[in-house]
């Protein structure tokens, strides 16, 4: 990776991960600070945000190994030595983000992971940006003004792309949260526009860089589309159950 700082015990900090810790610390203190959205006091946010912080890592770190397994069969070790390479995969993350919740609060899993759908979109708008050090999403060629000199290549800043789209999605969850909506509509429209950020983003990344997987699509955008099409699923199976229970009015007594 590039844009490495400085050392501690022989191990590289850099540009990306500063960035990534960054993330991480404004999600969770959005978490805390909207603690009550999720029915939880700001203690048990906090202890809530930091097990789904772990889990993320760890689902986004194992989901990113298993799509470049080959990468790693030489040396598995480094599978585990995510400072050496920053490779996450998003989805992984959201997973395991899934799994934690349901596993700390069984009693409102679901309305902690509505409440932190705002908070995750803040972390990664600040976090992503670090990939423009840290060699991730390399975009294509341009002479736009606001292209980035990548090597002495002016390239497409994919990432600033990617951080303003989260701020946008934040912006629009942020606006859902203060109003009342069925479980699970905050989570899975935070799914639909980020995945849909992240299908976009894929058409400026330098194909050089990136390998199609199905047809013309990269294995990020297919994942992507996947995810979007389910979370748009899932939003209208909500719609649909909401429109019929509101035709069938209150029960008689």
């Amino acid at each position: 990776m590039e844009g490495t700082l400085f050392r501690i015990a022989g191990v590289g900090v850099s540009v990306y991960g500063l960035f990534l810790l960054a993330g991480f610390g404004i999600g969770l203190l959005r978490l805390v600070r909207n603690a009550g959205r999720a029915g939880l006091t700001r203690a048990e946010a906090t202890d809530v945000g930091l097990y789904l912080l772990l889990a993320g890592l760890v689902g986004a770190r194992a989901g990113h190994v298993l799509a470049h397994a080959g990468a790693y069969v030489a040396d598995p070790l480094r599978a585990i030595r995510i400072w050496q390479d920053g490779g996450l995969a998003f989805y992984g993350g959201v997973a395991a983000c899934g799994v934690a919740a349901r596993a700390v609060r069984p009693d409102r899993w679901v309305a902690v992971l509505d409440a932190v759908a705002a908070p995750a979109a803040a972390g990664y708008a600040l976090g992503v940006l670090g990939a423009l050090w840290g060699g991730l999403f390399l975009g294509r060629p341009t002479d736009l003004p606001w292209a980035v000199d990548v090597g002495g290549t002016l390239r497409h800043p994919v990432a600033a792309y990617l951080s303003l789209a989260s701020l946008g999605a934040y912006r629009v969850l942020e606006a859902m949260a203060r109003s009342e909506h069925p479980p699970g509509q905050v989570t899975l429209t935070y799914l639909v526009l980020h995945g849909t950020a992240r299908f976009a983003a894929d058409l400026f990344v330098d194909p050089n860089a990136t390998s199609a997987v199905v047809g013309p699509f990269t294995l990020g955008q297919l994942s992507s589309g996947v995810v979007t099409l389910g979370a748009t699923a899932g939003l209208w199976a909500l719609g649909r159950t909401r429109a019929g229970q509101s035709e069938g009015g209150p029960p008689a007594h």
